[in-house]
């Protein structure tokens, strides 16, 4: 709960203070909203000074009213998000943030810091230097964490909305996505988008293998994503239809 309570807060600070995203009313400096009682959260703690340095929380499907388990699912209309047994498939990523303390350069974002090509080819083994260069991998850790917390219920897809000006960043770091439909005005515009955590995986370690070692967890993650893929495939390829075929066929 304590560590619960300092992700809300960490989110004050930024959607509500800082960028005035949302209204900042609560008398506790908390950020919080009705999906926070069924979300996974996680805090991102900077080990030399102790600091709160980022958060994220990952939805599941809520079975009982799959219609409803997601935020994404109020703000967006494309079909994909309404189809049963495929939210059963899917989790939602969301409040991924990090403290302005950790977005301190030019380039950097409103609520993560901007990722340079250049930085893992700086040689500079100066620790300000050092500080700035990793600083920027940093949100890769929390984007480990959500693959890993899906993964772990067996959901292979993930639905998020982001800034535009952040395709440029996946795109280097080679996170793979589809959109789902029109930008949406939450929290500025924002770009519903579609991905699948194997697909991801895969592109990753071919167009940027540095990124591809944080996120996979030095790869552990990315034999859990194939194992899941290959059970899925055998599944729909032997599903019940088929099966039945297949007997005929050999009667």
């Amino acid at each position: 709960d304590e560590l619960r309570e300092r992700a809300f807060r960490l989110r004050y600070d930024i959607f509500c203070r800082e960028n005035q995203f949302e209204p900042a009313t609560d008398p506790a400096g908390m950020e919080r909203d009705a999906y926070d009682r069924k979300a996974i959260h996680f805090l991102m703690v900077h080990r030399d000074s102790g600091d709160d340095a980022g958060t994220v929380r990952v939805l599941l499907p809520d079975e009982g009213n799959l219609q409803e388990s997601f935020p994404l699912q109020e703000l967006c209309d494309h079909p994909l998000l309404l189809i049963d047994h495929k939210v059963r498939k899917m989790a939602e990523i969301s409040r991924l943030c990090m403290a302005h303390r950790f977005r301190r350069r030019p380039m950097d974002g409103k609520i993560l810091p901007a990722y340079y090509e250049t930085e893992m080819r700086d040689v500079d083994k100066g620790l300000g230097r050092f500080f700035r260069r990793r600083i920027p991998y940093a949100p890769l850790g929390l984007l480990k964490a959500a693959f890993e917390a899906s993964m772990e219920f067996g959901i292979p897809d993930m639905v998020t909305s982001m800034d535009p000006n952040y395709f440029r960043t996946m795109k280097r770091i080679g996170l793979s996505y589809r959109v789902l439909g029109p930008r949406i005005d939450y929290h500025g515009k924002q770009q519903p988008v579609v991905f699948n955590i194997k697909n991801v995986l895969d592109n990753m370690m071919l167009e940027n293998p540095e990124c591809w070692e944080i996120v996979s967890d030095q790869g552990r993650l990315h034999k859990i994503a194939n194992t899941m893929a290959q059970n899925e495939w055998h599944d729909n390829i032997f599903d019940e239809d088929c099966r039945d075929m297949i007997m005929k066929k050999l009667i």
